[in-house]
C-alpha cells in the first residue's frame, strides 16, 4: 500500500469539537454473538491497520500495513477507541491543531473473519477517533481526544504502539525523508 499524498497546510489545521458523539453503535456489552461496534469489544480477536500520511511536501514514509492477532492487544485498543467516543469532551467550538501533518491510522476489528467495526485515528494535531460499527446503516461516531475523552483512554498511545509493534516515536513521529527532486 503506497502512501497517499494530498496537499494540505501542514501544521495549520483546525478541528470543530462537539460535546456529543454522533451516530450509533456504542452501547453496553451484550451476550449476543452478533454484536458489532463497541458492543463487541470483548469479541475482537484481530485488527488490521494501515498508516497514511497526507503532507504538502512529498515524503518517503515507510509503508505500514499490519495485522495483530493477540486478543489482549486488539481488545485494549478497541476499548480505548470506544472509551474516547463514549466520553466526548463537553467543550465545543474551534480548536487550533498545531502539528497537523496528516498522520492517520485506519483499520478493521474482527472476531475471526467476522467484521466488528472500522476505525480511523487521526494521530497528529488534534487527534480524532472515529469508529463505525459493522452493522448495516451504522454511522461513524467521532470524538476529539481531548479532556474527558483523553482521560477515558489514558493508554491509547501505548496500546496502539503495542498493536503495531513499534515505539511511541515510530508511531506518532515517523521518520520521513523529503523528496528533494532532481539534482
Amino acid at each position: 500500500m503506497g502512501v497517499l499524498l494530498v496537499a494540505v497546510l501542514a501544521g495549520c489545521g483546525t478541528q470543530l469539537a462537539s460535546g456529543a458523539a454522533t451516530g450509533s453503535g456504542s452501547g453496553t456489552q451484550t451476550a449476543s454473538t452478533t454484536a458489532t461496534g463497541c458492543a463487541s469489544v470483548n469479541d475482537a480477536t484481530k485488527v488490521t491497520v494501515l498508516r497514511a500520511m497526507h503532507l504538502v511536501e512529498p515524503t518517503r514514509l515507510g509503508n505500514l500495513e499490519t495485522t495483530q492477532t493477540d486478543p489482549v492487544k486488539v481488545r485494549a485498543l478497541f476499548r480505548d477507541f470506544c472509551a474516547v467516543i463514549a466520553h466526548p469532551d463537553p467543550h465545543s467550538g474551534r480548536f487550533m491543531c498545531p502539528d497537523e501533518i496528516g498522520l492517520s491510522y485506519s483499520g478493521t476489528f474482527y472476531e475471526g473473519t467476522r467484521k466488528l467495526a472500522t476505525f480511523t485515528f487521526g494521530a497528529s494535531g488534534c487527534q480524532i477517533v472515529s469508529v463505525t460499527s459493522a452493522s448495516s446503516g451504522a454511522k461513524p461516531q467521532k470524538a476529539v481526544v481531548l479532556g474527558t475523552a483523553a482521560a477515558a483512554a489514558p493508554n491509547l498511545h501505548t496500546d496502539l504502539d503495542h498493536v503495531l509493534g513499534l515505539s511511541d516515536r515510530e508511531v506518532f513521529q515517523p521518520q520521513t525523508s523529503v523528496n528533494q527532486g532532481a539534482k
